[in-house]
């Protein structure tokens, strides 16, 4: 039985050194991430029995992904070997007031070649508690989105519950196609995983302007807006918000909120962070979230953990949090400061 299954393209990622812009670097460092694969690696790590599902060319890069998931601990075996390429994305990480920025050289990767039957939905989705997946695997291709769309039913029938994240990405598509796309998805989803933006610009849940100090919601705001997206999406059983006020490239705050047993809207504190490498951090606090979940977590609990793994990826290379279940605890019932331990 598999606590966690989720499906989406992972990636080659290639970085220049430490801060180098891509124009000037003359070698990469390889790494594999996304937002689905991340997910599932930092909760293997944790200790949740994980399954990532994908399609990777028949090639010495494909197997190169398979053992980086493998690695970690997550089942491979649901993964359909065919296409004619994996996708490769470079990272120009970003420090003080540059801004990180990706180039994509994505097209026609592996995933996009998935057709009806390539993968045994019935069969994972029968032994599994929760299926992930995000708004990056809905935005790829009329043909991955079918298949999307076909592993939310399946796990609704099957008695799975379908946890998403929207994670927009402009690169991919445009906010209305996205709203278009993902408003139809939203009637599958049981646990919602998201940011305040693409609560308001992908599902279009307007905010008057009382509500904002300069382009930040205020405390009322981000109640109202709760309070909104719950009215629209009444088949939610739990929305969890996330809220990041970026100081500069090297420096954010970041924080989250949910509803509580008793029905109130509950805040994590704000967590002061120091970015190493922010890619992926987004998906630390998801899987901080299904962990808690499977767990059973109080809400209060849940957030400190999910915004405690997600302060935590900053700190680590690569797209996806590595770090143990007792650590976690650790930090957790002791400080976070920093301190080394002795």
């Amino acid at each position: 039985m598999f606590e966690v299954t989720s499906f989406g393209e992972i990636m080659l990622r290639l970085s220049p050194p430490g801060y180098q812009r891509i124009v000037q670097a003359t070698s990469f460092d390889i790494n594999f991430g996304g937002a689905e694969a991340n997910v599932v690696v930092a909760l293997s790590n944790i200790g949740v029995k994980t399954s990532y599902v994908t399609l990777l060319p028949q090639n010495p890069l494909g197997d190169a992904t398979i053992n980086f998931l493998r690695r970690y601990g997550v089942d491979t075996s649901y993964i359909k070997r065919k296409g004619r390429r994996l996708g490769i994305y470079f990272l120009e990480k970003g420090v003080g007031q540059r801004a990180s920025s990706v180039v994509y050289d994505r097209a026609d990767s592996a995933i996009n070649d998935i057709q009806s039957g390539d993968i045994a939905w019935e069969d994972i989705l029968g032994k599994t508690k929760i299926f992930f997946s995000t708004g990056i695997t809905a935005a790829l291709s009329q043909n991955v989105l079918d298949q999307l769309k076909m592993a939310f039913k399946t796990a609704k029938n099957a008695g799975a519950k379908v946890a998403f994240d929207i994670n927009y990405r402009s690169k991919l598509w445009s906010y209305d196609r996205a709203n278009e796309v993902i408003s139809d998805l939203m009637p599958y989803v049981d646990i919602l995983i998201t940011n305040e933006e693409h609560v308001r610009r992908v599902l279009k849940i307007d905010m008057e302007e009382k509500y904002f100090e300069g382009i930040d919601l205020t405390f009322d705001g981000q109640k109202v807006l709760f309070e909104r997206l719950q009215t629209k999406y009444q088949n939610l059983e739990r929305i969890v918000l996330a809220a990041r006020r970026s100081l500069s490239a090297s420096k954010n705050i970041f924080f989250a909120y949910t509803k509580d047993e008793n029905g109130n809207i509950v805040f994590s504190e704000k967590r002061e962070i120091e970015v190493v490498d922010r890619v992926g951090a987004g998906d630390a606090f998801t899987a901080g979230v299904l962990y808690s979940i499977l767990r059973g977590l109080k809400s209060s609990q849940m957030l400190e953990v999910a915004t405690y793994m997600c302060a935590l990826k900053h700190t680590v290379e690569g797209d996806s949090l590595i770090v143990t279940e007792d650590e976690i605890k650790q930090a957790l019932s002791q400080d976070s400061s920093g301190m080394m331990k002795r």
